[in-house]
């Protein structure tokens, strides 16, 4: 075997399920070795079960952790299992994020503050503590990639969706400062703004009349992610937004 310091090491944090998921589905194909993080261990465990059956050169010694994005402790262990393992980190797909806490739709006067910290530490604080636990080894190897999913709720606010929205914003803020801070590093940071994606976000969303009719499977997402790390090291885009095409009605002849 081909010695591990040889290949691209990723970390994908919400690696079970949604956008996470999907990149580790793609990345499975390639070879690399791969780290999937989540504090789900159901759908940690499921995701890692299927990649191996399905084989592929990334499943060949595929590292899994169970643990919180919101906790400083656990993302430092995330770094140094990985590092245990692989020797280097490469890059950083931060995707873990919530949508709300439980079902229903919440004004901003009927938002609690626990329902405000969990959509922030979550969304926002966990892209703080994941990026900050894998920047020592990026930049001592002078090079390493991270993109961190936003959303265009990150531009523009939702109606019902103050937190995630402020923490979608937030993370655009916190890329923008962290990618001046280690650019001369060798490290790039980007962030990515998809529109309506296929997650189970939208079981949260209420009627199914809220989804939009047309929505991005989340492996066009996970495709984009990777098109993005595969950039010449000296290029980068600025706040993508990735959307799904609108569809266009037929003219009547």
């Amino acid at each position: 075997m081909q010695d591990q310091a040889q290949h691209k090491v990723y970390i994908i944090t919400g690696a079970g399920s949604g956008i996470g998921r999907a990149c580790a589905e793609l990345l499975a194909q390639r070879d690399c070795r791969l780290t999937l993080v989540d504090f789900n261990s159901d759908a940690l465990d499921n995701v890692a079960h299927e990649l191996r059956q399905a084989g592929g050169p990334g499943t060949d010694d595929l590292l899994t952790l169970k643990l919180s994005v919101r906790s400083a402790d656990d993302m430092q262990t995330m770094a140094q299992k990985t590092l245990e393992r692989f020797g280097r980190i490469d890059c950083l797909v931060a995707s873990a994020g919530i949508l709300r806490v439980g079902g229903s739709l919440k004004t901003i006067a009927d938002t609690s503050l626990d329902d405000w910290n969990a959509v922030i530490e979550t969304n926002l604080t966990g892209v703080f503590l994941s990026n900050q636990a894998v920047l020592t080894a990026m930049m001592e190897q002078k090079q390493g990639d991270i993109v961190n999913i936003s959303s265009t709720s990150g531009k523009q606010g939702r109606p019902f969706d103050g937190p995630y929205s402020a923490s979608k914003f937030g993370i655009i803020g916190l890329s923008e400062s962290l990618a001046e801070e280690v650019s001369s590093h060798g490290v790039r940071v980007q962030t990515v703004l998809p529109d309506a994606v296929e997650t189970p976000f939208w079981d949260q969303n209420g009627p199914a009349a809220l989804k939009p009719v047309n929505v991005l499977p989340p492996d066009r997402v996970a495709e984009f992610i990777l098109f993005l790390m595969d950039l010449p090291r000296d290029t980068y885009l600025p706040n993508p937004v990735i959307a799904p095409m609108k569809q266009r009605r037929k003219r009547r002849k």
